[in-house]
């Protein structure tokens, strides 16, 4: 099964608390990792992450939170958004709002979109395996693939 983070869980992930939600989103990636899962994200979730937390300001919690951002790369691929990627996001886009089920403001680059894109791109370069996005949003990224709240895949 190849597990696509999106950015809620990422930023979960990423988080310089110690929040009970972050002790057990950390327990999930391990509990992925052990069972073999393929996880990956995007580097526009990466993006939007480690804006957020530059946004912080250069305390030591913003500055945690960028070291475990990095930290993840090493046990998540992250995946570069290429042309191709963006052609096609830009044909769900515009489906989307064909079928007035937008995801985003029409000015709002609409990164749900991305990650749509990203998975279905995935789903066909690997047909034999489950792709599933582990997610905060189930509403929006379901419509392009199958997403699960992160919390309830395993």
């Amino acid at each position: 099964m190849i597990i696509f983070i999106d950015t809620g869980v990422l930023g979960i992930l990423s988080s310089p608390n110690k929040r009970k939600e972050v002790i057990k989103s950390q327990e999930w990636l391990y509990s992925c990792l052990s069972r073999g899962f393929n996880l990956v994200s995007s580097d526009i979730c990466d993006y939007e992450v480690r804006r957020g937390l530059l946004l912080g300001g250069e305390s030591k919690i913003q500055k945690q939170g960028l070291n475990n951002l990095d930290e993840l790369h090493n046990l998540i691929n992250f995946l570069l958004v290429n042309p191709i990627i963006l052609r096609y996001a830009a044909e769900l886009w515009a489906e989307t709002r064909r079928l007035g089920i937008p995801t985003a403001e029409i000015d709002n680059i609409d990164v749900d979109i991305i990650i749509g894109a990203t998975c279905q791109l995935l789903q066909q370069e690997y047909p034999g395996q489950r792709v599933v996005i582990a997610t905060t949003n189930v509403k929006h990224l379901s419509r392009f693939i199958e997403a699960q709240k992160w919390t309830e895949i395993i």
